[in-house]
């Protein structure tokens, strides 16, 4: 991004960071709950997600 960001939005990026992490875990236990090591099949599922969700 060639966007300037302020200094508190720069603050908050690990904030915003950290909750998709979680999100994305969260994501993967609803569509397999039973997976424990998810493969390319549930990364996919799991980014096509968020594509439409952001």
């Amino acid at each position: 991004m060639d966007v300037a960001l302020s200094e508190e939005t720069e603050q908050r990026l690990p904030l915003i960071a950290g909750g998709l992490s979680v999100a994305l875990a969260q994501t993967f236990a609803t569509v397999e709950p039973d997976r424990k090591n998810p493969g390319t099949a549930q990364w996919t599922v799991a980014f096509d997600i968020f594509h439409l969700l952001l």
